[in-house]
């Protein structure tokens, strides 16, 4: 897999190359709706403690994208069967897991490990030869950017160089005298034509002027003000879902953690509530994340104050 970082409010057809991630083909390339969901990894060292806390906690910190991504026709449907069967092998994992324990139950001790290294290897299988490396792999989501591993490298040096177009002059293989901007030296903008042109639209060619010139980025390639048109107008760029933030989520376990002996709510939100604290304590920070961290420390206090008075209620009497 090779790891691409796509800026943030560009995952679509005007701010990407049409290059398909899975094959790196041009040719018969469409753009699909694709959705991504990630949160951090660390979460998953909660189930250690709590497997509620856990879930909780990493619900609360998913964050989301949605937009669009290059794929021929043939290299989308043989990662959506892939996402099929994998959701199937799933259920079938599930079932067979059942089986296992009613048979192992019943002292049907063969039948039952069957089933229960069935409901191992299915998924695993699966997963092997009908998912693995055939699709896009969301590896962070952050609020400049979504990392992605895709399948192909040719893709995956298409998109890098695509975004660092605006940086560096077109090439033209015509053979025509080009100025420093990649342009040629006797074009005059489109749409004013009075004015030498010193960029080309990297969407539909058109020579434009600094007046008509837009970007999403600085390093991102200009386009021209009809496709800028266009692109504001049929594309709806979505902002990413952060979800709940850490600061959110420590407050939720932090009134988990009200309840008394809840040892793991305590522990989880002393660490949640004291990184975001950690996090948010420059002045330019929200201070309402500083005071959500305040009150779930706050109210962690209380829960082990009334750990401790019925530990000692209970020892008294």
């Amino acid at each position: 897999m090779h790891h691409v970082d796509i800026p943030s409010g560009e995952l679509n057809e005007f701010d990407l190359p049409p290059v398909c991630i899975i094959t790196g083909e041009r040719q018969g390339v469409v753009f699909k709706q694709v959705k991504f969901s990630w949160y951090p990894r660390w979460v998953g060292f909660l189930a250690l403690l709590n497997l509620l806390i856990a879930i909780i906690v990493a619900a609360a910190m998913t964050k989301r994208v949605k937009g669009t991504l290059p794929f021929t026709e043939e290299a989308w449907s043989r990662w959506k069967r892939g996402q099929v069967i994998m959701g199937v092998s799933v259920v079938a994992a599930i079932a067979l897991l059942i089986a296992a324990v009613s048979l192992l139950s019943a002292d049907v001790i063969p039948l039952g490990l069957a089933a229960l290294a069935s409901c191992v290897a299915i998924p695993v299988l699966a997963w092997v030869y009908f998912l693995r490396g055939r699709g896009p792999q969301v590896r962070r989501i952050d609020k400049d950017s979504i990392a992605l591993a895709i399948p192909n490298g040719v893709a995956a040096h298409a998109i890098t160089v695509h975004f660092l177009a605006g940086l560096r002059p077109l090439e033209r293989e015509d053979g025509e005298d080009l100025d420093a901007d990649g342009v040629p030296v006797r074009a005059v903008c489109a749409r004013h034509e009075d004015i030498v042109a010193n960029h080309v639209c990297t969407r539909c060619g058109a020579f434009m002027c600094p007046r008509c010139e837009n970007r999403v980025r600085r390093e991102a390639p200009p386009l021209c003000p009809g496709c800028w048109e266009l692109r504001t107008r049929n594309i709806a760029v979505e902002a990413k879902d952060p979800g709940i933030t850490l600061a959110d989520s420590g407050l939720l376990v932090g009134v988990i953690s009200v309840i008394p002996m809840c040892y793991a709510a305590h522990v989880v939100s002393l660490v949640l509530n004291t990184v975001s604290l950690v996090r948010n304590r420059h002045a330019d920070s929200p201070r309402v994340n500083r005071k959500k961290a305040i009150a779930g420390l706050a109210l962690t206090g209380i829960g082990l104050l009334l750990t401790l008075a019925m530990r000692l209620y209970s020892g008294g009497g």
